[in-house]
């Protein structure tokens, strides 16, 4: 904290005036904590409305700055990081407009975290810029949302548990999501087409980002993972029928990265899988099978140009999200499993609200925060959750609400 203490803010959020944005303005104002903080984005008379409203709704909270930025304008990025401790942001498509905030973090020495899912981007952020925040003391800590703090966080718990229970960690753990009842914001779909149109513009990234270590400080580290699922399959062991989950590429490689920092204190044999769930059941072949099938069909018809123009008229657009009633009535349950020989762990990670919005604006506020006002152990570079911010995060998100339950140890 000291290298940072002076400049003018504690906390800026970055893209306030996006959907996603503000659902974590109010949350960072709800929480009550002595905070100097700013919001920050293009349209002076958005962020002048967002202030406005969240004096209305929490008047008791510290009102914050108002800061009209280019997030691709370097110079302004540059003053941006300068300004604060910690920058927090939900700007994206991040491969098109988060690249100049990262830089600047970086040199400036000043902690950052997002909620991105575009992997071909962090890994490009890795790759120019670990270095110079190991130098800087910045911590850069991606995915601080649905993906993935309930797989990257809720290993780590587990794991920790485990040990204690046990004397060892798991040598395999699998997560199973379940109960996943949410909405799409235009903001994500647009990070998705993003994400997509990256893959196919360079197939060498691609190549690279399906290889299962792909986030791994050595990206070509070879360890027992494979692929991800892929088909429609039966778990004998939790008596469901599982399928391929659309952030589980993401999720998965977190989880090795945060190990591989960690120096592999799990063993170089450790495993991670991660799948969605549906019971056995006539609606639940049909569940299964129906958004396998819509997972592809979303590949395919985004690689078509004419299929990809009725794919956007239909998706909403940046800006557009879920209402607050279809937001709370949004729930999930991330269900991680972790075995070594005759010893068995359950660990549930669950919230009651829209996992993509909802939740994922809550884990971003929180993590912020956390960066912002708790002691943290010495880290620097190019971080996960986990790695950045483990034993604070986690009270945090139970404060906050979210559920990190370990049930009684049992044999399979």
């Amino acid at each position: 904290m000291g290298r940072t203490q002076d400049r003018p803010f504690d906390l800026v959020l970055l893209g306030a005036t996006g959907y996603t944005g503000g659902l974590v303005a109010h949350h960072l104002a709800a929480a009550g904590e002595p905070l100097r903080w700013a919001i920050a984005g293009r349209a002076p008379q958005k962020l002048a409305a967002l202030a406005a409203d969240l004096a209305q709704a929490t008047p008791q909270a510290t009102p914050p700055q108002t800061l009209v930025v280019d997030a691709t304008c370097r110079a302004d990025m540059e003053r941006l990081a300068q300004a604060t401790r910690v920058v927090c942001t939900t700007a994206g498509p991040f491969a098109h407009v988060g690249s100049e905030l990262v830089a600047a973090c970086a040199a400036a020495g000043t902690d950052y975290c997002d909620i991105t899912g575009e992997l071909q981007w962090v890994r490009k952020m890795i790759d120019a810029h670990h270095e110079r925040a190991l130098a800087s003391g910045a911590r850069l800590v991606h995915f601080c949302g649905f993906d993935s703090i309930p797989s990257d966080l809720g290993t780590w718990a587990l794991q920790q548990e485990m040990i204690a229970r046990t004397g060892a960690p798991a040598r395999s753990v699998t997560a199973y999501v379940s109960e996943l009842r949410g909405s799409l914001s235009g903001g994500t779909a647009a990070s998705i087409l993003a994400f997509l149109d990256a893959a196919q513009a360079d197939r060498q990234a691609a190549r690279l980002l399906a290889a299962p270590y792909s986030l791994n400080p050595d990206p070509s580290y070879r360890g027992p993972d494979r692929g991800d699922l892929r088909a429609v399959a039966y778990d004998r062991t939790r008596s469901a029928l599982t399928m391929p989950f659309l952030m589980a590429p993401t999720n998965t490689r977190v989880v090795r990265r945060s190990h591989a920092l960690a120096g592999f204190p799990w063993g170089h044999d450790f495993r991670y899988a991660e799948m969605a769930t549906a019971p056995v059941s006539l609606a639940g072949l049909a569940q299964t099978l129906g958004m396998t099938a819509g997972l592809a069909a979303l590949l395919v018809a985004a690689a078509q140009p004419q299929l990809r123009k009725l794919l956007q008229k239909r998706l909403p657009r940046p800006g557009e999200g879920p209402s607050r009633e279809e937001r709370e009535r949004g729930r999930y349950k991330v269900t991680l499993v972790g075995r070594r020989d005759e010893h068995q762990l359950t660990f549930v990670v669950s919230d009651q609200a829209d996992p993509g919005y909802g939740s994922t604006s809550k884990m971003l506020a929180q993590a912020a925060l956390c960066l912002a006002l708790d002691p943290l152990a010495p880290c620097s570079g190019s971080l996960t959750p986990s790695t950045a911010m483990a034993v604070p995060l986690l009270a945090r998100l139970r404060a906050a609400g979210l559920t990190f339950a370990i049930p009684v140890l049992a044999s399979p």
